[in-house]
């Protein structure tokens, strides 16, 4: 019985060290995770800052946002259209232009096979099906009407790059990603690496303005909330016009935003009280007409 004992004994005493010496290591492998993270935080902050404070001219986007456009609005003799990306450049102004370079991003979906405790084993990468194509719909880079487009004018550090679009007429059932790269050349060099790249999304169907943004410190979005397909018809409905980026841009004033807010709140409360439409399904408006369990079409009540 005391061999029994002592054979026991020694095995817990041996199984409590080596529990002890793993929990050692992986607090010493945590330590060593939570030093290597900070050193690359530090040293990330640390580039950004050397790159505002570097005497080497430097460039970058304006915005991280996507930016839509949607040829719906335009007449159907207009097949191509220039849009323009805000850019700033840091550092001072020169007396010469300076030439900025872009360049196309492939964009890949990520699908992860995970194990069955639910950690991330594998990843598969697959080229998305909706990227842009140059010549289809947009003029590729490195042609000479981009001359002018991508030139940063003599004394400025805010400016903007045009970006030539093509009205391919696969866009009004399917709309696409042109995901832009600002390029390191001979007068610039990289800025924040967030705002090194850009997304257009082209199509010729109603999409989203780019001023009405998801963000929810917006003004824009806490006048008019979510959006969604329905509502921006129904907003066109009331306003009698199309409600586009130049309608978003006059909303900007504070005046002409809540008259419109109220215009539409008004005009959705009608139509919900409307005898007709409830008998028709159609009242209260939800964001999907079709199911009845849908999101309702609704407008923040608050004025700003």
């Amino acid at each position: 019985m005391n061999i029994i004992k002592n054979s026991l004994t020694g095995l817990a005493r041996g199984t409590y060290r080596l529990a002890r010496g793993t929990y050692r290591l992986a607090r010493g492998t945590y330590r060593l995770a939570l030093f290597a993270a900070l050193s690359m935080a530090a040293v990330g902050c640390a580039e950004d800052e050397g790159m505002v404070f570097s005497d080497i001219a430097r460039i970058q986007m304006g915005s991280a946002d996507d930016y839509t456009f949607s040829f719906v609005w335009s007449s159907a003799d207009v097949q191509r259209q220039t849009i323009y990306l805000p850019i700033s450049v840091i550092g001072g102004p020169t007396d010469g232009d300076r030439h900025v370079e872009v360049e196309q991003v492939e964009e890949y979906d990520v699908v992860y096979t995970k194990d069955r405790l639910n950690y991330v084993v594998d990843s598969t990468l697959t080229p998305r099906t909706d990227q842009a194509v140059a010549g289809t719909h947009y003029v590729a880079f490195n042609s000479s009407e981009y001359a002018s487009l991508l030139t940063v004018p003599a004394g400025q550090v805010q400016s903007s790059i045009g970006i030539i679009l093509l009205r391919h007429p696969s866009l009004a059932t399917q709309k696409v990603r042109l995901r832009v790269r600002l390029k390191s050349n001979a007068d610039f060099g990289p800025g924040e690496h967030k705002y090194q790249e850009r997304t257009i999304v082209i199509s010729d169907m109603l999409e989203r303005p780019s001023a009405w943004t998801t963000e929810s410190w917006n003004t824009l979005y806490r006048s008019f909330g979510d959006y969604s397909r329905t509502k921006h018809l129904f907003m066109m409905q009331v306003v009698g016009d199309k409600v586009d980026d130049a309608w978003f841009a006059r909303a900007q004033d504070a005046s002409f935003r809540n008259y419109w807010k109220m215009k539409f709140v008004e005009a959705l409360a009608l139509y919900n009280a409307d005898p007709a439409n409830i008998a028709a399904g159609l009242a209260p408006m939800r964001v999907d007409e079709t199911d009845p369990n849908s999101t309702l079409i609704s407008f923040p009540s608050e004025l700003n």
